[in-house]
């Protein structure tokens, strides 16, 4: 398996991890609920749960995707998890995307181009 795999790998369940926290929490923050019973929310509800564990899992590639690069180099790929984001709310959640937000979608993907020629 490529190593570039396991960047695709840890930036994708990155994304998605991240998606579910944010259903599993807008439910919870749509109630109203707040200290005790906010805890209670979170830990019983599977988007959340889920959410951890596809991040944590994401983590995992991200530790095996160190352990082939320099860190130098493999960290301006995170920040194409921005961009996930911002595509996955757009379609999911219906947030907008502002002309500013496409703009710093632009300079992201300059950024790990210009970084990634570094190999």
């Amino acid at each position: 398996m490529s190593p570039f795999v396991f960047i695709a790998f840890s930036t994708v369940l990155g994304i998605t991890g991240q998606l579910f926290l944010k259903q599993g929490m807008g439910g919870i923050g749509r109630r109203g609920a707040a200290g005790g019973s906010m805890l209670m929310g979170i830990i019983k509800s599977p988007w959340v749960i889920g959410g951890l564990g596809v991040y944590g899992l994401g983590v995992l590639f991200w530790l095996l995707a160190l352990s082939h690069f320099e860190l130098s180099y493999v960290y301006p790929f995170a920040s194409l998890s921005y961009i996930g984001i911002i595509v996955g709310s757009y379609l999911i959640f219906k947030e907008r995307i502002t002309a500013l937000r496409l703009v710093g979608i632009a300079v992201i993907i300059l950024g790990v181009l210009i970084t990634s020629q570094s190999v």
